[in-house]
């Protein structure tokens, strides 16, 4: 990531950070971690970022509490991520790691088997040609990889009567 102060015109102001900061608001929401990053790599110094990103917190634009609470709904319901997913995806996006955990372990257990559920269903529609053992192989693995929990799993596919009672 270069800084672009020495380009000629740059304007290095709190207005101008302010501006851009709105300009990017208006693609997504963002965590006050990730718009720091994209103002210091358009080349702004640290101070007018500070600044900037402080002003647009407390004038409500930048809000991680928000913003960390939408990103894990999200997760779970269009995403189909489990526990570990959404703590993962939530630390991507500039949450603080306490929030994510607390926030990932906050939700209902019966949210996380839906997802998994809803996954599923989908993915035996593509798996139809292989064998029982084989889909069960892969939907785990999948799943697994989504960040569900083994527990979660099970569930989801007794559910769905693709698992014996352990």
């Amino acid at each position: 990531m270069t800084r672009r102060t020495a380009v000629k015109g740059f304007d290095d102001s709190f207005d101008s950070a302010v501006k851009h900061a709105c300009k990017l608001l208006s693609y997504r929401d963002r965590s006050g971690k990730e718009m720091r990053e994209k103002l210091l790599t358009k080349g702004f110094s640290g101070a007018v970022v500070d600044r900037a990103v402080a002003f647009l917190e407390e004038k409500g634009f930048i809000n991680d509490e928000k913003l960390a609470e939408a990103l894990r709904r999200d997760a779970v319901e269009r995403r189909c991520l489990g526990r570990q997913g959404v703590r993962t995806h939530l630390v991507k996006r500039g949450i603080p790691r306490e929030r994510a955990e607390a926030l990932s372990t906050g939700g209902a257990e019966e949210d996380y088997i839906d997802a998994a559920r809803r996954l599923i269903e989908k993915q035996l529609r593509r798996l139809k040609q292989y064998d029982e053992a084989t889909v069960k192989r892969r939907l785990w693995g999948m799943l697994a990889r989504r960040g569900f929990s083994i527990d979660s799993i099970r569930k989801a596919m007794k559910s769905l009567n693709m698992e014996e009672e352990s």
